[in-house]
C-alpha cells in the first residue's frame, strides 16, 4: 500500500461491535454481515482508536504512545484493508465484504422456518426463560418423567418399536422442531439475533439446526444457556407428551416420549458438534475448540524434544479434549478396519436391506442394523475429508 495512504481517515462501520471472551481476547461482531472474529487486545485496542477523525499516522502515533509499542504503518494498513476489510469492519469498502457462509461439517443444508417466521414463535416462550419459572419447570418436568418411567417399567418388555414407527417419528420430529425454537427463544430472550431453522446432514446423519451465531455478543453464561435451551424445550414438550400418553392409557405415548426424552442427552455429547460441544466451546472460551485442542495436543511432542511449553488450567483441557477426541478417531478405525471390515465392504447392500426392513413388517429393525449403516457413512466421510485435504495442500504446493 503507497505512503499516501497514510492520510487515509478509517471508519469503523455502524454494524460492529465487541464482546470481551478473556483479558486478551475479544470477539469483533458485524451484525449486518454476519461475521464473528475471534482478535487480540493489541488490535482491538488498535480499532478503539480509529473514531473517523483521525488518519492512519495519527492512529499508529497514538497507538505506540499510549501502549509504549512500535507498530509500523504498513501493518496498520494490512490489519484494516487486506485482513479485516473483507469482514466488512470499515464504511466505504462494502465490494471486498465476503459473504456469509454456514459451518463446513453442516451438508446440504436448507431452511425450512425463515428468520421471520420464527421471530414470531419465539416471542411467545420469553417467560420460560425466567429464572424461577425455568428452575420450577425443570425439576416438575424431571420428577414427572422419573415417575411415570417407574410406573411403566414392565411395559417396556413388550413395547415393540417397529409398530410405534409413526408415533416415533411424528413426536420426534415435533420434538427437534421444539429443540431448535429453544435455542432461538433463549437468543432472542437475551438480545442476540437468530436466523431461521433448518435441516441438513451432520456425519450423513439428518439433522435440524438453528442459526443462533450471534450468542457470540452474549456474556459466556448466557451463551451456554442458549445451548442447553434446546434440551429444555424438549424436556417440557417430552412430558406433556408423557402426560397425554399416562391420562389416556395409551402407553405407547409415554414410553416413547421417555426414550425420545433420554435420547436428547446425547446431545450433551461434547465430542460431536451438538449442544455438548458449544457448552465446552464457552466455557474454554476457544470458538474453534477441536482445532485449538489438536494444536494443544502438538505441544507434547514439543515436551518430548526438551522444549518448554507453559499451559493453564484451559490448556490442560484442551490437550484431554484433544487426546480423547484422538483415541475414539482411532478406536473407530480399529473397529472398522480391523474388527469389522464387512461393515465396508458390504455398505451398499447393508443400506439397501436396512430402508426395505422400515417397511416390511416381518422383519425387526434393530440398532445393530442401524450401526451397520452409519458407521461405513462415518468412515467413508473421515476418507473423504482426508482426501480432501490431501488434494487442497497438493494444490497449494502447485
Amino acid at each position: 500500500m503507497k505512503s499516501e495512504f497514510k492520510n487515509i481517515k478509517p471508519v469503523l462501520s455502524e454494524y460492529v461491535e465487541f464482546n470481551k471472551l478473556k483479558e486478551s481476547e475479544y470477539i469483533l461482531s458485524n451484525l449486518k454481515h454476519r461475521h464473528y472474529l475471534k482478535i487480540n487486545k493489541e488490535t482491538y485496542n488498535l480499532l478503539n482508536l480509529i473514531d473517523g477523525t483521525r488518519n492512519l499516522l495519527q492512529i499508529q502515533k497514538l497507538y505506540n504512545d499510549i501502549y509504549k509499542k512500535h507498530i509500523e504503518l504498513e501493518q496498520i494498513e494490512s490489519l484494516l484493508y487486506i485482513k479485516l476489510s473483507k469482514y466488512g469492519i470499515l464504511t466505504g469498502y462494502e465490494d471486498l465484504i465476503i459473504p456469509y457462509q454456514k459451518p463446513d461439517y453442516l451438508k446440504l443444508s436448507f431452511i425450512i422456518f425463515n428468520e421471520r417466521i420464527v421471530s414470531k414463535i419465539v416471542k411467545n416462550f420469553m417467560f420460560l426463560f425466567k429464572f424461577k419459572i425455568a428452575l420450577f419447570v425443570i425439576v416438575s418436568c424431571i420428577s414427572v418423567l422419573i415417575i411415570l418411567g417407574i410406573l411403566n417399567f414392565d411395559a417396556y418388555k413388550s413395547f415393540n418399536l417397529q409398530e410405534s414407527l409413526i408415533y416415533f417419528f411424528i413426536i420426534m420430529a415435533v420434538s427437534v422442531t421444539l429443540h431448535e425454537i429453544g435455542h432461538a427463544s433463549s437468543a432472542h430472550f437475551f438480545g442476540a439475533k437468530h436466523g431461521g431453522i433448518g435441516g441438513g446432514f451432520y456425519l450423513f446423519t439428518p439433522v435440524y439446526y438453528a442459526d443462533v451465531t450471534d450468542i457470540w455478543r452474549l456474556s459466556k453464561w448466557q451463551r451456554i444457556v442458549v445451548n442447553l435451551s434446546g434440551m429444555y424445550f424438549e424436556l417440557i414438550f417430552c412430558t406433556l407428551v408423557a402426560l397425554i400418553g399416562y391420562f389416556t392409557n395409551n402407553f405407547v405415548l409415554t414410553i416413547l416420549a421417555i426414550i425420545i426424552c433420554v435420547n436428547t442427552l446425547l446431545n450433551l455429547n461434547p465430542f460431536l458438534r451438538s449442544d455438548g460441544y458449544w457448552v465446552l466451546t464457552d466455557l474454554t472460551d476457544k470458538p474453534n475448540l477441536l482445532y485449538h485442542s489438536f494444536m494443544k495436543v502438538k505441544d507434547i511432542y514439543r515436551i518430548i524434544k526438551g522444549n518448554g511449553v507453559k499451559w493453564t488450567k484451559t490448556d490442560i483441557l484442551l490437550v484431554i479434549y484433544g487426546l480423547v477426541s484422538y483415541g475414539f478417531i482411532g478406536l473407530f478405525l480399529y473397529y472398522v478396519l480391523f474388527k469389522n471390515p464387512n461393515s465396508i465392504l458390504n455398505f451398499p447392500n447393508n443400506a439397501i436391506e436396512f430402508i426395505k426392513s422400515i417397511f416390511d413388517k416381518d422383519q425387526e429393525v434393530t440398532l445393530a442394523k442401524y450401526g451397520e449403516l452409519i458407521i461405513p457413512l462415518m468412515f467413508y466421510y473421515l476418507l473423504f475429508n482426508l482426501l480432501k485435504v490431501g488434494l487442497k495442500k497438493g494444490i497449494e504446493k502447485i
